[in-house]
C-alpha cells in the first residue's frame, strides 16, 4: 500500500479523486489515503465471504435494538424461497458490512465509501431473479446500514464479473426494474470488470469489452444513469490468475505500457466517468508496474480534459 499511494501522489494530478480500499475497513490504510491530497478509502466487501455469513457481530449495548431473528447464519440462497426472504437475508449480509464500516468509524477511522465484490455472472441469467432479489437485499443493507444504530446513507462501487455484465440487455421486467433501482440508488459507479487479454488490436478489444456499457447505455433512464458512472475494469497484467486477462503472452514492459495505453485512450474515447484497477499483489505489487499503471490513466485522463472531452473522467479508483 505505501508504494501504491507513493506512485499516486508521484503520478496522478491532485485534483482527480482517488478511491482505495482493500478487503475489510483498516484503520492504518485509510490513514495512508487520507494523507491524499483528494485521497478516499473504500474498504471492499465480498457477497460470498463466508465470516459475514456465519452470524452478526455487534457490540452487546447494539444487541437490544436490533431484532434478533435474523442474528444467525444466512441460509443457502436455494432454501430461501421467497422473495421476501432473500431480499431481507441480503440486507441483513449489507447491514454485518456496514457493521464492521462502523466499528471502524467508531474507533476514529474514515470512510468514504464502500466497494462491492460483485454481481456474480448468475445475476445475468433470465433465471437469476433470486439471486439478484438476494443482490438487491445486499446493496440496500450497505446503503443504509441500521439506522437504529445511527447509520447514514453510504453509496459505494459496485462491481459486476464480466460474464454478469450481460444483465445491461435483459428484457425488463418487475422484478428487474426494482433491481435496477436499487442499484442506482446504491452505485457511487459502476464498475465492469473488463480485464482484458493484452493480445491483438488494443483498441478492438476495448470496443469489445465495452459492450457492458453499451447495454446499458441502449436501455431504459435508470440503466443510462449507470453508464454514465460505468468505470472499466482493468487489472495491471503482470499476475496471470484465471480470468484476470493481462500479459497472457509475457511481452517485455514497453509492449505492455503500449498496449495498455492504446485500450485506455479508446475506452475514454467511447466515454467513461474514470477507471478501476484490481490486483495490485503477487507480480502486479512492483513500484514499476505500480508506477506503468498509474501513469498511463494519469496521462490518458489529463488529455482527455485538455482536449475539452465531455466525458466525465474525475474518479479513478485505485486498488482493492
Amino acid at each position: 500500500m505505501p508504494n501504491l499511494l507513493a506512485q499516486v501522489r508521484t503520478v496522478v494530478p491532485a485534483d482527480v479523486a482517488v478511491y482505495v480500499g482493500s478487503y475489510g475497513p483498516n484503520a492504518a490504510v485509510a490513514g495512508q489515503v487520507a494523507e491524499l491530497a483528494r485521497g478516499r478509502y473504500a474498504p471492499m466487501f465480498a457477497l460470498n465471504e463466508d465470516w459475514f455469513r456465519q452470524r452478526r457481530r455487534l457490540p452487546p449495548e447494539y444487541e437490544p435494538f436490533v431484532p434478533k431473528r435474523l442474528a444467525g447464519a444466512v441460509p443457502p440462497l436455494r432454501r430461501l424461497s421467497s422473495t421476501s426472504a432473500r431480499v431481507s437475508w441480503g440486507v441483513e449480509l449489507g447491514q454485518r458490512y456496514r457493521d464492521l464500516v462502523r466499528a471502524a468509524v467508531d474507533e476514529g477511522t474514515t470512510i468514504d465509501a464502500w466497494q462491492f465484490d460483485e454481481i456474480v455472472p448468475s445475476a445475468a441469467a433470465a433465471a437469476g431473479g433470486p439471486i439478484r432479489e438476494f443482490i438487491r437485499g445486499v446493496l440496500r443493507g450497505l446503503v443504509f446500514g441500521r439506522p437504529v444504530l445511527g447509520d447514514t446513507a453510504m453509496r459505494g462501487f459496485v462491481w459486476v464479473a464480466r460474464t454478469g455484465l450481460a444483465i445491461g440487455r435483459l428484457p425488463i421486467t418487475a422484478e428487474l426494474t426494482t433491481f435496477w433501482r436499487t442499484l442506482n440508488r446504491a452505485a457511487l459507479a459502476y464498475v465492469g470488470e473488463e480485464y482484458p487479454r493484452f493480445e491483438g488490436d488494443p483498441r478492438a478489444a476495448a470496443r469489445r469489452h465495452a459492450s457492458g456499457q453499451r447495454a446499458l447505455a441502449e436501455g431504459g433512464p435508470v440503466r443510462r444513469a449507470l453508464a454514465r458512472r460505468y468505470l472499466p475494469g482493468l487489472t495491471p497484467g503482470y499476475h496471470l490468475e484465471a480470468g484476470l486477462g493481462g500479459n497472457v503472452h509475457r511481452w517485455p514492459r514497453a509492449q505492455v505500457n503500449a498496449w495498455r495505453a492504446a485500450y485506455v485512450e479508446e475506452r475514454i474515447r467511447s466515454g467513461v466517468a474514470g477507471f478501476a484497477e484490481f490486483d495490485f499483489r503477487f507480480a502486479n505489487r512492483s513500484p514499476a508496474v505500480m508506477h506503468d499503471v498509474l501513469r498511463t490513466l494519469a496521462i490518458a485522463l489529463s488529455r482527455s480534459r485538455s482536449e475539452g472531452s465531455p466525458q466525465r473522467t474525475r474518479q479513478t479508483p485505485g486498488a482493492r
